[in-house]
């Protein structure tokens, strides 16, 4: 079943008053999260938490903007396809980078991981959560995530989940208030975040970062490398 077909299923059917309501709110936010799941996830399958997430935007238009958005507590957005994030922005580039081999190598090379980073979502800061997929037949599910800050420096996700990410980096950062909050939000969305502590949450970042080969920091130095050597 398609995610938007999985959506109305999941949702009461509406009644024709509902429907003249919100038929064109309706339209533009289907547009919306057709268009993320192409542009940002390749049309694969939508992990289990930002599924739930995705499906509560697309029963209410109201609901990014409300506090029941887990996102809005941190200051974070959806990657929508249709609009312009920095670290994703190349246009910055003029003449004198254009004739710097180093640097040009270098915006290839975050080009060639952005293939295989599948990011869904910035934060207050314009940096960035992405699926790391190097191998694409590899479910977005079971791949780990990565952060992508400001500096161009990408570093492990502190959860295994899009959602538990989020929470665990709160608990991390030793605000325990929004830590208990996301869990909270998630839980209406049917979405479960395993409680923990900080030497978990370490000790599992450890545990994964023995499994991932190449991360995205060695697969942007090896094309660095190659795009530099290139005459």
């Amino acid at each position: 079943m398609k995610f938007l077909d999985w959506i109305w299923f999941l949702f009461k059917k509406p009644t024709p008053q509902d429907q003249g309501k919100h038929s064109q709110g309706t339209a533009v936010i289907d547009g919306k999260i057709e268009n993320f799941i192409h542009t940002r996830l390749g049309t694969q399958d939508v992990p289990h938490d930002l599924r739930g997430l995705l499906s509560a935007i697309a029963g209410d238009p109201g609901f990014e903007k409300s506090a029941n958005n887990p996102l809005g507590i941190i200051g974070a957005e959806i990657l929508w396809a249709e609009a312009t994030y920095p670290l994703l922005d190349h246009t910055y580039i003029n003449d004198v980078d254009r004739a710097d081999p180093e640097v040009m190598a270098n915006v290839k090379a975050m080009q060639d991981n952005d293939k295989k980073l599948k990011f869904v979502m910035q934060c207050d800061d314009t940096s960035l959560l992405g699926y790391w997929q190097p191998d694409p037949d590899t479910p977005l599910d079971q791949c780990a995530l990565f952060w992508l800050d400001t500096e161009g420096q990408y570093s492990l996700a502190e959860g295994e989940t899009f959602s538990e990410s989020l929470a665990y980096r709160a608990l991390v950062d030793g605000d325990e208030d929004t830590y208990r909050s996301l869990r909270d939000l998630f839980h209406r969305l049917g979405v479960t975040i395993r409680e923990t502590d900080e030497a978990r949450i370490f000790a599992g970042m450890d545990a994964r970062a023995m499994k991932i080969a190449p991360t995205p920091e060695s697969f942007r130095s090896e094309r660095y490398e190659y795009y530099l050597s290139l005459p």
